[in-house]
């Protein structure tokens, strides 16, 4: 063998083997990286490019692995044969052949291949453009607190600008409308502000895409959330695990006194004097009022966890004889009452109480500052808790499923939801916060009474079929109304037909 060129000296043996392995590594890693970054089967070309790429880079890997330790056992020992000293004549033969200029070449060609794929490999960067939140009209008044916060994020983040899209209805079934249509064809929104009867049904139907928890920053991970604020969050009526939103607001309803009004100790109390919030159309008010009626007269419907209270054979919701009552005490406060009269209740019982026409409101925590400060100022003005359960409501932050900035999606919803947003959606938008870092740092008065309700708030019926549920409940609702507390005999068969995803003829 002496006759035959001189084998490669051991630095430089090192150095190819180094070369042969960084490749093998350097493709399991990205390959590994593009697969598992993919959630199901991609909804696009540049999913499919990028699931397939991370396939190949596998493959690659894989069949690299099977040479790779023959190369080893062939740089780092003295050539036994043929075969060996052919490939170390090759080697020496290649490194003769890339001069300078040739070395140059080659490196900015291994660069520009290397580049891309460490540019596909997930990483902690925010991915630029605009993020577009689809939202309802912000019911924050004049203070604007949700836009002192997006105003923040922009400031500290120019790459990633945030736009608000969607109408200025504030109606519950009108924003479900138009998100939905978002989500199964539009797909314009990054992030979608969903009320928490909705979280349902936009999990089930794969309209979110999933809170990334491994990802979640410090500030935003933190373990505050109210407990069952943040179980709307997750999927309650189903088997999807994981987080699918971070809760931004939460909602409860309040007692709102005058000085000297007193106290209630019950539902009847206060409720057929007061000034109240409850629409007689078939409007999602009417839903929170019916139920909150219910609980007070020990009746449920919908128990603790979010879940229908059937007869034993499952065929129907228990219209017990305390449901009964509270249906025949509610027509009794709305005898003579037109229910279908469309006039705006909230603002209407915000003047009444306002001008003391009477004592005592059930509104929601929004309302005290339209109360409180000019031009309505009430200097003597008492909130505290319902004598009974309240609806528990809010809205939460969820990415869309199609967003293309996933990283960044999420970088702003834990923005929006961290301690520091929340406190000042509280002190500034009247908004009731999801932390309880909020409520310990807040200088609101009711604050205290404010936390309490909302952890004593109960959930509407969790069903991915919330939208047709409550609509069946109003109607029968109204009906009963209409016919001194009694309801259509297959009332509660529709409705546990309806929560179950089945039809129910009129």
């Amino acid at each position: 063998m002496n006759d035959r060129n001189t084998p490669l000296k051991l630095p430089y043996r090192i150095l190819l083997v180094a070369a042969a392995v960084v490749p093998v590594v350097l493709s399991t890693a990205v390959g590994s990286g593009l697969v598992n970054a993919t959630q199901g089967l991609p909804d696009d070309a540049w999913g499919w490019g990028r699931l397939c790429l991370g396939a190949a880079l596998l493959v690659f890997a894989a069949f690299a692995l099977n040479i790779l330790g023959w190369m080893i056992r062939v740089l780092l020992r003295r050539p036994e044969n043929e075969d060996e000293l052919r490939f170390l004549e090759s080697l020496n033969r290649l490194g003769r052949t890339l001069g300078r200029p040739s070395r140059v070449i080659a490196t900015l060609a291994a660069l520009a291949l290397i580049a891309p794929i460490a540019w596909l490999l997930p990483n902690n960067g925010l991915e630029p453009g605009t993020l577009y939140i689809m939202s309802a009209k912000d019911e924050s008044g004049p203070a604007n607190a949700r836009r002192i916060l997006v105003q923040q994020w922009n400031q500290a983040h120019p790459g990633n600008p945030v736009e608000f899209v969607g109408g200025p209805d504030t109606e519950p079934d009108k924003q479900h409308a138009r998100m939905v249509q978002d989500a199964r064809k539009a797909h314009q929104a990054d992030v979608y502000v969903l009320d928490v009867v909705y979280m349902p049904e936009f999990i089930s139907n794969g309209y979110l895409r999933p809170i990334d928890e491994s990802g979640r920053s410090q500030e935003g991970a933190g373990d505050d959330f109210l407990d069952n604020v943040l179980n709307t969050c997750r999927d309650m009526s189903g088997t999807h695990e994981g987080l699918w939103a971070l809760p931004w607001n939460t909602d409860v309803g309040l007692l709102y006194r005058h000085s000297g009004a007193r106290g209630p100790a019950s539902w009847a109390d206060y409720f057929p004097g007061s000034a109240n919030a409850a629409h007689l159309v078939g409007s999602e008010n009417l839903t929170v009022t019916a139920l909150e009626a219910i609980w007070a007269h020990e009746g449920d419907v919908v128990n603790q966890d979010g879940r229908l209270v059937l007869t034993p054979d499952n065929s129907a919701v228990d219209f017990d004889e305390n449901v009964r009552d509270a249906l025949k005490d509610l027509a009794d406060v709305y005898r003579g009452k037109d229910p279908e009269d469309s006039v705006d209740a909230e603002a209407a019982a915000l003047r009444e109480f306002a001008n003391g026409k009477t004592g005592v409101m059930r509104n929601w925590p929004v309302a005290y500052d339209k109360l409180a400060k000019p031009p309505t100022g009430l200097n003597s003005l008492e909130v505290t808790r319902l004598p009974h359960a309240s609806v528990l409501g809010g809205q939460n932050l969820a990415m869309s499923k199609w967003t293309d900035k996933p990283r960044a999606a999420q970088a702003l919803i834990e923005f929006l939801t961290s301690p520091s947003s929340e406190l000042i959606l509280f002190e500034v938008g009247g908004f009731a916060p999801t932390r309880d870092y909020a409520y310990r740092y807040a200088t609101r008065p009711f604050r205290t009474e404010l936390e309490n309700a909302v952890m004593e708030a109960r959930p509407r019926p969790i069903t991915p079929h919330y939208t047709k549920f409550s609509e069946a409940f109003r109607e029968g609702i109204l009906y009963a109304i209409r016919n001194k507390g009694r309801y259509p005999a297959d009332f509660p068969q529709k409705l546990a037909t309806i929560a179950a995803g089945g039809s129910h003829g009129d």
